[in-house]
């Protein structure tokens, strides 16, 4: 299957993705600061990221910018705990070069597999 990165600082959030993205038969890295995604990448591109909005040493916007000008087609999926319903954050998030899909957390697995498939083709 596809080799997938998972970017999030909270590490039993990570895990839990890590278990099913396993179980449907993919390899998973892990990284849980910005620093740790952008090494993991310039060493072995994954086929696709996952990737928090938010982590103590930067955002997940910022580093989507970064992969996407390093490997423009990197499909990356980013999901979030909290988008702002006062503003048009989720909508712009969508709109952002290289994302494939927009999650507000907690993830549903069969919505996140079918998402990894869509990007995978």
């Amino acid at each position: 299957m596809a080799d997938i990165l998972i970017v999030d600082d909270n590490q039993l959030a990570c895990e839990a993705i890590a278990l099913v993205l396993e179980a449907a038969g993919h390899q998973v890295r892990q990284a849980h600061r910005v620093a740790e995604a952008t090494e993991a990448v310039a060493a072995a591109c994954p086929q696709l990221a996952i990737v928090d909005l938010s982590m103590p040493d930067g955002n997940g916007v910022d580093l989507i910018r970064t992969l996407h000008q390093s490997h423009p087609k990197l499909p990356i999926i980013l999901y979030s705990g909290y988008f702002a319903p006062e503003d048009d954050s989720e909508k712009r998030a969508n709109q952002m070069d290289g994302i494939v899909a927009v999650f507000k957390k907690p993830l549903r697995n069969a919505d996140l597999l079918a998402a990894i498939d869509r990007a995978l083709g």
